[in-house]
């Protein structure tokens, strides 16, 4: 399904399913004009994903994530130590209203009379990344080790768990980690693989609200260009009913390949020099 017709399932499904006049919903404007219609819905959307508390939990998980992502260049080579190990990228920490409202769309099967699969009525339950930031490693071997040292505690008995730092412990002891493991989507086959994108994924769950899910991705920093760089080029304007070119299409695709096997080489040349170094005694 192209854009132009997502643009126009979007306006037919806030036609039909927005709850006007509901609780705190605004009332049907008076006008039926798409732009106003999609006004009150975006506007009401913000408000109800502000009332959910979803951001506080995010940014506690960030806290907790942070803390122990913090502890690790001090398990590098002496000589790594002051390098660039790692960042967060809190940018786009809530899903906007508008990608909401896109995915409601493209998930409805207006066309066999079935309700939206995600509703206005549950979204917050039902979107997983509702909530999410990234931490952008330098090398794959450091995606590696952040996505075990978060595992960790998650996989351990409890009793092996109390010899884990105590930042882990306290990881654990706020938030559940989804299938207790980071969805790698790095690793994945040509044969089953439908997008560029490349990250390690996990969906943490906050103990005390098991309503509030925060999807955390982790990549490097060549995963990232090429995620930033598909979204301006490709997915921003499908969203706003561009033709994309199916030749631009398959050398972004391509490059994403290309990415990957540069992160690769410089893997295996870090692993040269750690050898070197090592056997040189430094």
């Amino acid at each position: 399904m192209d854009s132009p017709k997502i643009a126009t399932k979007i306006v037919q499904l806030i036609r039909q399913h927005f709850p006007w006049g509901q609780g705190d919903c605004p009332a049907r404007p008076a006008v039926d004009d798409p732009t106003a219609l999609e006004k009150c819905a975006t506007g009401w959307i913000k408000n109800r994903v502000i009332r959910t508390g979803l951001e506080s939990a995010a940014l506690a998980l960030h806290a907790r994530i942070q803390a122990v992502v913090e502890e690790m260049p001090d398990q590098l080579p002496p000589t790594e130590r002051s390098r660039f190990f790692y960042r967060s990228d809190l940018t786009h920490l809530m899903k906007s209203p508008e990608s909401i409202l896109d995915k409601m769309a493209r998930e409805w099967e207006a066309d066999k009379g079935k309700a939206p699969k995600v509703g206005f009525d549950d979204f917050p339950e039902s979107m997983d990344d509702l909530a999410r930031f990234r931490i952008v490693l330098n090398f794959l071997s450091d995606v590696e080790m952040v996505c075990g040292k978060l595992e960790e505690p998650y996989r351990v008995s409890p009793e092996e768990r109390l010899r884990l730092t105590p930042k882990q412990q306290a990881l654990h002891s706020d938030f559940r980690l989804s299938d207790n493991c980071l969805e790698d989507l790095i690793m994945l086959g040509p044969e089953i693989r439908s997008s560029g994108e490349r990250c390690r994924k996990g969906l943490f769950i906050l103990r005390r609200d098991s309503g509030m899910r925060v999807e955390v991705q982790v990549q490097t920093m060549l995963q990232e260009a090429w995620d930033k760089k598909d979204h301006f080029l490709v997915y921003e304007p499908r969203r706003r009913g561009e033709a994309i070119e199916t030749c631009h299409s398959i050398e972004i695709y391509a490059m994403s390949e290309l990415l990957y096997v540069a992160d690769l080489t410089f893997d295996r040349l870090l692993e040269i020099i750690r050898q070197r170094r090592s056997e040189g005694g430094d």
